[in-house]
């Protein structure tokens, strides 16, 4: 009987722990190796996110020295024939690169206006502004006159902004974004939108005398959702916020949003008329022109833009359409406009593997340029499915 090597055995089980521990020490030190790469990267990250973020404010500096030189230049109108407007080439950086785009957000239909409250107004009637002077001695001398139809014209005239915004958004719905009623009637669009922004619970802007359809929504009806809200009951902050609305889908807000087609701008203040050297030719046929007349608009303003509102309104195609037969609902000179005051910047800076979006509102006031919004996420890209 061999009698067992005890020696053996016990060198083999130190062999075998020597490996063990080895391999363990290895496995710690790839694990603060890796760690410490990951740190690393971090760190650099942290430092190109800074100063893509550098650059982000000198993309917000250049876009505003634009609109002020723009403003400069001519300050009765804006087209897109500006500096501003000319969409430049990506920019190379140390290592990276950097663009950027500035977009009237007057030559869209803003979603606020349809809680703006009346407002009163002079119509006035340039024709006949000699002939009124020299009959006003007459008129003065016989106090028991009945004013003339042209005097009734130019007295104080009431004009309902939310309505004429209503019926803009609501043929922009028929026409162009959801001719197929997926929302339903283009009218329900327009209430359910008023519902979210307005103060009150009445549903779809339904009263005695109004326009409302009754399909729309307020806090009631969110409520009752499974994952549920409150409507906001203020004004929109961000287009965004159509994806919480009612019957909202993925493709009538892809639509409104990459069409450009919609803004969402305050107007406690400052009205937000709709440009008409920018509007797109969905706007223009929303505010109320036919084909021919928008093509004809596009075509005169690519030549030579229209200066003041009184040009645009003196151009054939518009004069006619803006006859007092015609002059009802959303097609009302009172909404437009031919300069404008707020702007959007979209951009990416890249340095490296960190990236930096832009989204910047600028309101240009006076001259002067300022920021009043910045987002840096990403936009939404939502992909459309055939149910959507």
């Amino acid at each position: 009987m061999k009698v067992p090597n005890t020696r053996s055995q016990q060198k083999g089980i130190a062999l075998i722990t020597a490996l063990i521990i080895t391999s363990i020490a290895i496995s710690i030190a790839a694990t603060v190796m890796y760690r410490q790469q990951i740190h690393i990267r971090f760190s650099g990250n942290i430092a190109h996110v800074e100063q893509a973020y550098l650059y982000a404010n000198g993309m917000e500096d250049w876009a505003g020295t634009f609109l002020e030189k723009s403003y400069k230049k001519h300050p009765e109108y804006d087209s897109l024939k500006d500096d501003w407007a000319v969409l430049l080439p990506p920019i190379p950086i140390p290592g990276g690169v950097m663009n950027g785009q500035l977009f009237d957000l007057q030559a869209r239909i803003n979603l606020n206006s349809l809680n703006r409250k009346p407002t009163r107004v002079r119509q006035q009637n340039n024709n006949q502004n000699n002939q009124n002077n020299n009959q006003g001695t007459n008129r003065s001398n016989n106090p028991n006159r009945q004013p003339s139809p042209n005097q009734r014209r130019n007295q104080p005239q009431t004009i309902d902004i939310a309505k004429i915004t209503r019926d803009r958004i609501t043929s922009l719905m028929r026409t162009t974004v959801d001719p197929d009623e997926e929302m339903g009637p283009a009218e329900n669009f327009a209430d359910i939108v008023k519902d979210w922004i307005d103060k009150d619970q009445t549903n779809g802007n339904l009263k005695p005398k109004g326009a409302g359809s009754g399909f729309g929504a307020e806090s009631p009806f969110y409520q009752s959702l499974d994952k549920p809200y409150f409507s906001a009951d203020t004004a929109l902050v961000s287009p965004t916020e159509l994806r919480l609305l009612k019957d909202m889908t993925k493709k009538v807000y892809k639509k409104l949003l990459d069409n450009q087609l919609i803004t969402t701008l305050p107007i406690i203040k400052n009205k937000t008329p709709i440009n008409v050297n920018t509007a797109k030719e969905e706007v223009l046929k929303a505010i109320g022109f036919d084909d021919q007349t928008v093509s004809n608009i596009i075509k005169k303003r690519e030549e030579d833009p229209f200066q003041t509102l009184k040009s645009f309104l003196d151009f054939d195609d518009v004069r006619l359409a803006l006859t007092p037969s015609q002059l009802t609902g959303h097609l009302n000179k009172e909404d437009l406009d031919v300069k404008s005051s707020y702007f959007l910047l979209q951009g990416m800076v890249r340095i490296n593997h960190a990236r930096l979006f832009v989204n910047s509102i600028l309101q240009r006031k006076n001259g002067k340029v300022s920021v009043i919004m910045r987002d840096f996420s990403n936009p939404q890209k939502i992909k459309t499915s055939k149910k959507n």
